[in-house]
């Protein structure tokens, strides 16, 4: 998903930047630098990582930056932070454990700043996913997940920080039973099938 949302992001770069602007003492326009994409910077941090910015679309800012753990046997990769829409805020951060495996993957779909969309990983697969709906900055919806299918959702659909909806689907997605919680204390009151 991280690589899709990177890819969405990045337009083509302009093939003439400076517009218009002619050199001086010649009647052609300026001859346009090249954008190059690459590494940009890698650096140690603080913590003992090995942080390395890389630019994807040329333009000369990080859209991407990784943390690595350095080692004589090999370079872990901890986190990822992707920026999306050039405005230099991570909307994309994902986490990988001590085997190379995502851990947590935190999307901010609306670019405000906060994340909307959390999805947590067990042995690399998704195993909870948690959305701010309404963008309120409080989740409202979990997603659980086995074996890659969601078959319980939880909702908090009044906005009180307790769930007072659950659905319970099969493998396929279909509805096997709603619950509610009427009163408002956060149990289950009324169940169907």
């Amino acid at each position: 998903m991280l690589l899709a949302l990177t890819l969405l992001a990045c337009k083509e770069a302009d093939t003439n930047p400076v517009g218009d602007a002619v050199a001086s003492g010649t009647s052609q326009p300026a001859a346009a630098p090249t954008p190059t994409a690459g590494i940009l910077t890698t650096r140690a941090t603080a913590d003992g990582l090995t942080e390395q910015e890389v630019d994807i679309d040329g333009d000369g800012k990080a859209d991407v930056i990784n943390y690595y753990r350095e080692s004589a046997a090999a370079r872990l990769l901890l986190k990822k932070d992707v920026d999306l829409n050039r405005d230099g805020r991570v909307d994309v951060r994902t986490s990988f454990d001590e085997a190379g495996l995502r851990v947590k993957e935190e999307m901010d779909g609306d670019f405000d700043g906060r994340a909307d969309v959390v999805d947590h990983y067990i042995q690399g697969k998704r195993a909870m996913t948690e959305k701010d709906t309404d963008f309120n900055g409080a989740f409202d919806l979990f997603s659980y997940y086995e074996n890659g299918s969601v078959r319980r959702k939880e909702r908090d659909s009044n906005a009180d920080g307790k769930i007072d909806f659950w659905e319970y689907l099969d493998e396929s997605g279909a509805v096997l039973k709603i619950g509610r919680d009427n009163d408002g204390d956060g149990k289950m009151d009324e169940r169907s099938q």
